[in-house]
């Protein structure tokens, strides 16, 4: 019976499915995907590194603490500088230009050249002065010959008045022999009227003494004065070099006009170089004539030269321009440098030996307090300080600090 009852059942036609076993299959499918993802994974982590186990924690990186700096309060020495710019100049310049009004006709250099003392470097046209010059000439010559003329016949004049004066004196000597003794009224008169004669001589000698008439001299004087005028208009219608050098600057150009006394060009000694800056007066409040610096080219790296301050503007110092005026102690070699070259020089304005000192980046402050923060046996205290000279990154502890003191920085 039971045989049988079973083969029945085995013999039955199947079922349909029902929803709480559809839920169940798609539950098994979702099972299925997570085991192949899980795999995957394993699979990844096998690649790169050992798998997290179950409960470790992802691991986050700790923060980095920056440490503050610490500094020892140290004794030594501070420096001062302040470093400046300029440029390479000529001690030794001299501006010239045209001495007269004109026009310039010619031109004979290009700035940059080295010229000799005399050398013609422009010339101004000189065609009207010229023409003035012929006028002038003209006349002196009428003059001269006028008064030569004038000078001749009044040495004719004086030549015969002594000779009539001779005439005279001969005449009277004789009438005095030939009288009688003594002499009669005849004789008398002769004796008068020739000695009258003699006098009359001798007055047209006087006369003639004085020379030609001051006039005819005055007119020959006064156009000969006119020509050398013209004379010396003319030379100075040519630019000559005042001295020996090299022409830094030359500006005048053929048919431009030239204003007498104008500078239209520079000679310079390039032999003798310094250094010249226009500096705030906030600057030169720190600077003396006679400090010492050192100076080198301002963009390429060179030889460092030693110098002074030669001078300072009014009312800083003697310099008659606006510029300081920095001074090689030895002149560089020729060529070295080119003017114009820019440059900077180094002021060491003070020095201290023997000082406390710690670094500017150690000092705080706060609402106008100067301030550190000094650690001893590690407790930090906080302590004002009074500060001197600063200078090179130092920083001068005159109040506050002693020397071996740790200080924390900011």
């Amino acid at each position: 019976m039971a045989v049988a009852r079973c083969r029945r059942l085995n013999g039955r036609p199947p079922q349909p499915t029902t929803a709480s076993q559809e839920r169940i299959i798609v539950r098994l499918l979702l099972l299925m995907v997570f085991a192949a993802l899980m795999l995957t994974g394993c699979a990844s982590q096998a690649t790169f590194g050992d798998a997290i186990t179950q409960g470790e924690p992802t691991p986050i990186p700790t923060p980095v603490v920056p440490t503050k700096p610490v500094y020892q309060v140290e004794r030594g020495k501070i420096t001062y500088e302040r470093r400046f710019f300029g440029r390479i100049a000529p001690v030794i310049t001299e501006d010239i230009g045209f001495l007269i009004d004109g026009r310039v006709l010619e031109t004979y250099v290009d700035a940059g050249v080295d010229v000799v003392e005399g050398d013609v470097l422009a010339q101004l046209n000189t065609a009207s002065l010229e023409h003035q010059l012929l006028a002038a000439e003209e006349e002196l010559a009428i003059a001269t010959s006028i008064f030569e003329s004038a000078n001749s016949q009044a040495r004719f004049d004086s030549r015969r008045a002594v000779l009539n004066l001779q005439i005279a004196q001969l005449r009277l000597d004789h009438a005095l022999g030939q009288a009688s003794d003594p002499p009669s009224p005849d004789d008398e008169l002769n004796i008068s009227l020739l000695s009258i004669q003699r006098d009359l001589a001798q007055v047209a000698i006087d006369e003639l003494s004085d020379g030609v008439d001051p006039q005819l001299r005055f007119d020959v004087a006064r156009a000969q004065k006119q020509v050398d005028e013209i004379n010396d208009a003319i030379a100075n219608a040519a630019l000559a070099a005042p001295m020996s050098g090299r022409l830094i600057y030359f500006a005048p150009d053929p048919g431009e006009p030239a204003v007498a006394y104008d500078p239209i060009a520079t000679v310079a000694d390039l032999s003798i170089l310094e250094i010249t800056d226009e500096m705030s007066a906030e600057d030169l409040n720190e600077l003396a004539e006679g400090m010492p610096l050192s100076i080198k080219r301002a963009a390429l790296p060179g030889n460092v030269y030693t110098g002074t301050i030669a001078s300072l503007p009014a009312p800083y110092g003697l310099a008659t321009d606006g510029y300081v005026h920095v001074a090689f102690d030895e002149q560089p070699p020729t060529d070295e440098f080119k003017v114009g070259d820019r440059m900077n020089f180094t002021v060491l304005i003070e020095e201290r030996d023997d000082v406390l000192w710690l670094p500017s980046s150690a000092i705080r402050q706060f609402s106008g307090r100067n301030f550190i923060v000094v650690q001893n046996e590690g407790v930090q205290q906080r302590v004002d300080v009074r500060l001197g000279l600063e200078g090179d990154g130092r920083v001068e502890i005159l109040e506050g600090a002693d020397e071996g003191q740790t200080v924390i920085g900011p």
